[in-house]
This record gives structure tokens, sequence and C-alpha cells, in this order.
């Protein structure tokens, strides 16, 4: 039959329930260091700042862009409008709808929260020029959000000119970094700064 001696057959079987274990407690440690990272609250002593150029391209018939600055969550759902800059009056609202990623998610959000962010946020469309939006890690019901991977988007669309979207995600916890956005025909260049707040 089995010529093993009992007492090795109790080790070895001692050693497989001991790699089993350890195994189990690595999985475990991996999804409790998870679980924790996705609780965090932002770090309130940082904010990510947005830096961008609105590009003037050539041509005689320039309307100035509507453009709107917005984060998103990992799963793409509007989390913060920074900004929105449109024209509310005479024929202006008519074409909000051409930042379509912004007023679906508006759509989405209206839905499911009510408000108007149109009426609470918007403000004129801007020149050509360079601007800076901060975001204090806060949603916009003015909650603060989980750290972790966030899109920071910025769209632009112009009257006889083009439509646009940056969109790129980064992670947000609590480590400095600043990284250049590829530009387009309507943000010329575009930039992420996460630091310290000042």
């Amino acid at each position: 039959m089995n010529n093993h001696d009992p007492d090795e057959k109790l080790s070895r079987r001692g050693m497989l329930t001991g790699m089993a274990t350890f195994a189990l407690s690595l999985t475990s440690v991996g999804a409790l260091a998870s679980s924790i990272r996705r609780g965090t609250k932002w770090d309130s002593k940082y904010e990510a700042a947005i830096n961008f150029e609105i590009d003037q391209p050539d041509g005689v018939r320039y309307h100035r862009p509507y453009v709107a600055v917005w984060l998103e969550n990992k799963e793409g759902k509007a989390v913060r409008t920074l900004s929105l800059w449109v024209q509310t009056t005479r024929r202006g609202p008519r074409w909000i709808p051409d930042l379509r990623r912004w007023y679906r998610d508006e759509q989405d959000r209206k839905a499911a929260n009510g408000g108007d962010l149109v009426e609470t946020i918007s403000s004129a469309t801007r020149m050509p020029g360079k601007y800076t939006l901060v975001w204090n890690g806060m949603d916009d019901a003015g909650k603060p959000v989980d750290q972790g991977d966030y899109y920071v988007c910025i769209e632009a669309a112009r009257e006889h000119g083009t439509y646009q979207l940056i969109r790129k995600s980064f992670t947000f916890t609590n480590k400095a970094f600043k990284q250049k956005l590829e530009g387009n025909l309507e943000i010329k260049e575009a930039e992420v700064e996460f630091r310290k707040r000042k």
C-alpha cells in the first residue's frame, strides 16, 4: 500500500495547507488595499489645475468657441463641471448641444439629480488666450470625491468652426504630477498639474 511515514504525510499536508493560506492572504491583502484606495477621500491639501489655451484659427468669420471643462469618473459619468463658457441669450442656447459629450452627461445628471448647470454655472464665451481652472476634489453637489482615476475633459465647439474633445485619464491620490495633453484646432495646448494647494 502506502510506504510513506505518517509524519511525512502530515508535514506535506501541513505545507500545502500553509501555502494555500498564504496565497489566500495575499489575495485578501490586495483586495483590502484596493478597497481602501477606492474609499479614501480626496486629500484636501491637493488641487488639480487645468491649464489650456483657446486658439484663434485664421479667417475673417471667427466666432468664440463654446467650451466645457469637466471631470468624469472611470465609468465615464460626469462628476464635476468646472466651466461652461456659452452664450445663453438670443440664439446662443441652441448651440449648447454642440458640446456633445458634456451635454449628454448633463442630460443624465439632470434626470437623476435635477437642477440645471447651464443656468447656475455658465458664463460668457472667452477670447483666444490662456486660462487656468482649478478642481478642489469636490463633485457638483459640493461633496469630496474618492481618490482614484478620473478623466479630465476639455470640449470645444465653434460656429463655422470645428468640434474638438480632449479626454484623458489621470490618477489623483496624494502624489503631485504635471502632464501635457495633446492640443487640437480649438484648444491649442493643455496641461494638468496635480499639486499641493496654493
